[in-house]
């Protein structure tokens, strides 16, 4: 960076300023405008330290831009286009540029697999027709979870870099993408060779669609009384359909009671560890039943004669309906050693998968756990079985056809082998036994790929031995490598002696045997290399299932097409290839309460307002609606909450366009944004989302104040938030599109993550369509959001929210591209003014402004951190000839969100928050609370005193925040 009183430069970028607050990046080469910076020396500054000026400078290139592309004070670095960014295409030369309104970054590439629920793994570009249908696993510090997918993102083109780690795994994402490591989540930028992530060695089986029959129907339970057939049908078990979730965790329970499990008259019994049958527990109470509470009882054994005493954990179900159902699916329904039961014929005809999850769970209960037989090998895994010699027939045949199974699924077994006859009280019995053979290769299958089921000790073992084995395979290798090259200088005539030289990783002995010793095998791993029971001391298995792994290599791979995809879960992770890995707009609502009428009920507001206002990533809206509602919302916008009951009039008066884009197309939105969008509308979402209360401690122009209704010490409510995952899918759908329709438009562009559609091309068309229907659904959510909020202090404080004059003081989007005539050179022109993360902020006598505002100007409204306050402004005089009528939309981040949960403990945030600013946080995670520090921002104060001074955006009042609840 240069330093000079008017100039600026940043990595190669010069900036000259034109006047106080207004810095311009020259017009030069194939950039068809200038580029404007509207921020002070500090925040120029802070600008200046990411990659926002070069994707400012890239906007320029969008054709028909007009006088200049803009950053706001608060900008900030986005995905093709900065956060604060404002660009005014002509609606008849130019284009409309989805990636200049905004969408998510995506970062795996196609072939990244990631886990799901049941066992499964899928390449995460095949994820793409049914991924809100799917569970991916994630990672948390309780242990695994499944969790429902609610994003997915498809984008061309970008960046990738392969991480390889000390056991050979690899993947490829963009160098943005967050890794789970020791420190937190990392991005893949801030990583090294040497550095440490985090893996989770099991990878599951290949995802199938299973052949579709019917296991069970009522056929099957003739026999039974009608009460109980009648009451698994209910719970939607007849007829039980081999594609049934239901099937899949029964799967899991029929395995593991065949192996551990035992029936006492109605009641179904289940055996193991405390946190093994809390798992089971689940399971039961997801296929209908009520399972007991976790039993705990000492028990008396005898072994060889020996005799000893160990706690038993058990649960039960007692329903005769699960019990049945539990025999017919295979379940041995009297004593095992006594019965002719075998494996379920069923298991014949099933996906791979599922038979998995059949043996995992009676491999949990019944088969050895991973242990050292040599210092530096396993043995074995086995399985031993008893039967009655009457019933050696069957005994030998449910082993062979355990072993058979394995076989299918890649997982080489021994031989079957008997092993002991003995006499008991019943007579006659036969031990039968067989292994899963213990070469490398075939274990590091077994173990990860089915591994143990319900018994999270030998998990963990298992875990353990897949990634001993790994390093061991890998260093034998390498190993393997150098004896052959050793042998190949040796054939060329290289001498003995300056061959040892050239390998530093081998000692002198080990060049010598490779030359001279006869191997005919692979060579062993080097006596430095830990023995099992070391390495299992000095390496932990995180509850979640992970190990530490070191990084050994990342490598730019060039370009591809790159995915991503969020969960529900808090913890906003998944598993892909083994690695851990991460995954709107504003109003206001006055009132005319009083700090002192909130104060001492805090934390009574702000729990009750979190559990009545649904927020975090998934599902769970105010409404749950069907297609018409959702297509109503879409075309009519506020119009539809006001007939429906959930607005008054005098809500759609204070709302930008009145809260209708009558441009909306809902039929230019697919079917699966509208899916989403059922059950989303009315919540807040995850992110930098929130529902504030808030109190005004400063006024400035009291004059406009008074025509906002706002005054000193008054209580209001911000609400941030935007269309969910329906105008996240909106904006998927058509950048994917364009991409494919549009590729010579963007390949003239510096950015494809600038992606645009020519105007007056049918695709422009429908895209504004959708996009204006997006912002009907964003301005309804909001809507709902505060309808909630409304019922919300009527409980708390027992008034009517009216009596509270709970009034909309305004609403406006923040991310948009809308149809508005500017002067551009002394001549009126329409243009899509595209802002990303900035706010219209119209000055008075603009026809648009509601008609309460026209006199006074535009309300604008800008959240700065939780902790910091935000401000109510009015639209400046100089707004339309400096930003086609913008300012800022908030404080805009310094920090990234991996940063940020590394810097910050979302439980310190919230303590100091309480106890020194008296400010009552509530949020779906301390990660979220994190990511939102106040410290990750920057400063509000100077972000809107630059828009003050430059009469943008004109300083009305200051409000500070009471109560926070976020997603």
């Amino acid at each position: 960076m240069t330093d000079d009183a008017d100039v600026r430069e940043f990595d190669g970028i010069r900036l000259e300023r034109v006047r106080d607050y207004v810095w311009e990046i020259p017009r030069e080469g194939d950039m068809r405008v200038p580029a404007r910076v509207l921020a002070s020396e500090e925040l120029l500054e802070q600008i200046g330290g990411d990659k926002t000026l070069q994707q400012l400078r890239n906007a320029t290139h969008l054709p028909g831009i007009a006088k200049h592309a803009l950053c706001m004070p608060d900008g900030h670095q986005g995905y093709g286009f900065p956060v604060g960014g404002v660009g005014a295409t002509d609606v008849e030369t130019g284009c409309i540029s989805p990636g200049s309104v905004g969408y998510d970054i995506n970062c795996l590439s196609g072939d990244s697999e990631v886990l799901l629920s049941f066992g499964r793994r899928r390449k995460i570009r095949n994820l793409w027709r049914d991924f809100d249908e799917q569970d991916a696993v994630v990672a948390t510090d309780e242990g695994e979870r499944d969790s429902r997918i609610r994003l997915y993102t498809e984008t061309d083109d970008r960046t990738v870099h392969e991480v390889e780690t000390t056991v050979g795994e690899t993947i490829e994402a963009t160098a943005d993408h967050p890794f789970s490591t020791p420190n937190g989540m990392v991005e893949l930028g801030d990583l090294g060779p040497g550095d440490a992530v985090f893996r989770h060695p099991f990878v599951g089986i290949e995802d199938e669609e299973p052949p579709e029959f019917t296991v069970l129907d009522e056929d099957d339970f003739a026999d039974e009384n009608p009460q109980l057939v009648r009451g698994l049908r209910e719970r939607g078990l007849l007829p039980l359909k081999s594609t049934d979730d239901a099937f899949n965790r029964l799967l899991k329970l029929v395995g593991h009671h065949t192996g551990d499990g035992s029936f006492s008259r109605e009641q179904s019994w289940f055996y193991g560890d405390p946190g093994d049958l809390k798992s089971i527990r689940e399971d039961i109470e997801a296929v209908g039943y009520t399972p007991s509470r976790i039993y705990e009882r000492e028990r008396k054994h005898e072994i060889d004669g020996n005799e000893f005493e160990r706690t038993e954990y058990s649960v039960r179900a007692t329903a005769n309906g699960f019990r049945l159902l539990l025999t017919k699916l295979g379940a041995p329904a009297g004593k095992k050693v006594e019965s002719a039961f075998g494996v379920p014929d069923y298991l014949d005809r099933v996906a791979d998968w599922q038979k998995a999850l059949y043996l995992s769970a009676f491999f949990g209960a019944e088969m050895s756990a991973p242990a050292a037989m040599t210092a530096k090998n396993l043995y074995c895994p086995s399985v031993s079985h008893n039967r009655l010699a009457n019933e050696y027939d069957a005994g030998e045949r449910f082993m062979s056809d355990l072993m058979r199974h394995l076989n299918e699924l890649g997982v080489r077994t021994n031989g079957l082998e008997e092993v002991e006859r003995t006499t008991t009280a019943s007579g006659e019995t036969v031990r039968f036994r067989f292994g899963v053979k213990n070469d490398s290769e075939n274990l590091i299958r077994f173990f990860t790929r089915i591994g143990y089921r319900y018994n999270r000790e030998k998990q963990k073992r298992a875990v353990l031995a897949a990634e001993y084995l790994s390093r061991k395979e890998r260093i034998i290798d390498e190993r393997a490598r150098i004896a052959e090259e050793v042998r190949a200088l040796a054939d060329g005539g290289v001498a003995p002696k300056d061959i040892k030289t050239r390998f530093d990783e081998v000692n002198d002995r080990f060049v010598e045997r490779s030359l001279y010793g006869g191997r005919t095998g692979r060579p062993r791993p080097p006596r430095t290399f830990p023995d099992f029971d070391e390495f299992a001391e000095t390496t932990s298995v995180r509850e979640d299932m992970t190990v530490e792994s070191e990084i050994v290599s990342i490598t730019e791979r060039g370009t591809k097409t790159v995915y991503d995809i969020g969960v529900e879960h808090e913890a906003h992770n998944f598993v892909a290839n083994g690695f851990v890995v991460s995954n709107c707009g504003v109003r206001m609502m006055k009132t005319n309460l009083t700090y002192d009428d909130v104060k001492g009920r805090e934390e009574e507001l702000v729990e009750s307002l979190f559990a009545n206002v649904p927020s975090g990533l998934g599902g769970g809206g105010v409404v749950q609606g069907d297609t018409d509602a959702v297509e109503g919302v879409l075309e009519r916008g506020m119009d539809w909450a006001l007939e429906e009951g959930w607005a008054v009039r005098d809500d759609l008066a204070h709302c930008e366009d009145e809260g209708v884009r009558h441009d909306a197309d809902a039929d230019a939105v697919s079917k699966k944004a509208k899916d989403r969008g059922k059950n989303q509308l009315g919540s807040l979402g995850s992110g930098n989302h929130f529902l504030e209360v808030q109190r005004v401690t400063d006024v400035f122009r009291e004059e406009v104040a008074d025509s906002f209704g706002l005054f000193d010490d008054q209580i209001v409510v911000l609400i941030h938030c935007g269309s969910r995952g329906l105008g996240h899918q909106v904006c998927s759908d058509y950048l994917r599109r364009i991409e494919k329709e549009h590729g010579d438009l963007l390949a003239d562009l510096p950015d494809k993550e600038l992606a645009a559609a020519p105007a007056g091309s049918e695709l422009a068309e429908e895209y504004y369509g959708a996009m204006c229907a997006a912002i009907n659904f964003a301005w309804v959510n909001r809507q709902l959001v505060m309808h909630r909020t409304r019922q919300v202090f009527e409980r708390v404080f027992g008034r009517d929210w009216e009596e509270m004059e709970m009034e909309l003081l305004y609403d406006v989007a923040h991310n948009i591209a809308k149809k508005e005539v500017h002067d551009v050179d002394g001549e009126e022109r329409e243009l899509y003014v595209h802002r990303k993360g900035a706010t219209r902020a119209f000055p008075a006598g603009r026809p648009e402004l509601p008609s309460a505002y026209r006199d006074v100007g535009q309300p604008v409204i800008i959240p700065g951190s939780m902790g910091a306050g935000s401000y109510v402004l009015r639209g400046g005089e100089n707004s339309l000839d400096l930003t086609f009528g913008s300012t800022a939309h908030g404080a805009g981040r310094t920090m990234s969100r991996t940063q940020a949960k590394q810097e910050y403990w979302g439980e310190t945030v919230q303590n100091e928050l309480r106890d020194q600013e008296k400010i009552y946080v509530k949020a779906q995670s301390g990660a979220t609370v994190a990511e939102e520090a106040p410290g990750v921002y920057k400063d509000v104060d100077e972000v809107v005193r630059v828009s003050d001074e430059l009469g943008i955006g004109d300083k009305v009042a200051r409000t500070f925040p009471v109560c926070n609840i976020k997603g």
